[in-house]
């Protein structure tokens, strides 16, 4: 599938240009950025921040012979891999949920939110992903990966809120579940 990016270039042969571009050197740009980064999510955002200063770039690429375009590409992934390490570490992400209020007096919350959003238990969530039923699946998407609103996911659900942050704390107390588990049968 081609990245809309590539998609939105007005200029038709630009267009060939970086769809050619990115068939032919998408898995090396991958690998590249994965052996820096070790997160695939970080991984995939980060190829399509890549690609996005390629394509203004383009003339420049259009002149390179195919070793310096290689070394151009992969220059290009581990410079905006580095940065976005160094960003990591330089900022580090605090999970800022205004809409609770404060209401949620669980003890295991934040350590549930981290269990779900460290780095290195990404493996182990990948793993125990189907193991989730459909319902923990779809809140646990619409809350941390779409990263809606609680009172929108109530919505679609046609619950109340308060409901909703019941489905919710359920929904990370079964992950946390299975997620301690696998941790448990790797040791």
């Amino acid at each position: 599938m081609i990245p809309y990016c590539i998609l939105a270039i007005e200029d038709e042969s630009d267009r060939a240009f970086m769809t050619e571009l990115y068939l032919q050197y998408r898995r090396l740009m991958y690998q590249k950025i994965f052996q820096i980064v070790h997160d695939s999510w970080a991984a995939e955002d980060l190829m399509q921040a890549t690609l996005e200063s390629l394509i203004n770039k383009v003339q420049e690429l259009r002149t390179k012979d195919r070793d310096h375009l290689v070394n151009y590409i992969i220059t290009a992934c581990r410079n905006r891999s580095i940065t976005y390490l160094r960003d990591q570490q330089r900022h580090p992400s605090v999970q800022f949920d205004e809409s609770w209020d404060g209401e949620d007096t669980e003890h295991n919350r934040q350590a549930i939110e981290h269990h779900l959003t460290s780095e290195e238990d990404l493996a182990v969530l990948v793993r125990i992903w189907p193991k989730l039923d459909a319902r923990s699946r779809w809140v646990l998407e619409g809350r941390y990966i779409y990263e809606k609103t609680p009172l929108e996911l109530s919505k679609e659900l046609g619950i109340k809120p308060s409901s909703f942050r019941m489905i919710l704390s359920r929904a990370r107390k079964n992950a946390y579940a299975l997620l301690e588990e696998e941790l448990d049968t790797e040791k």
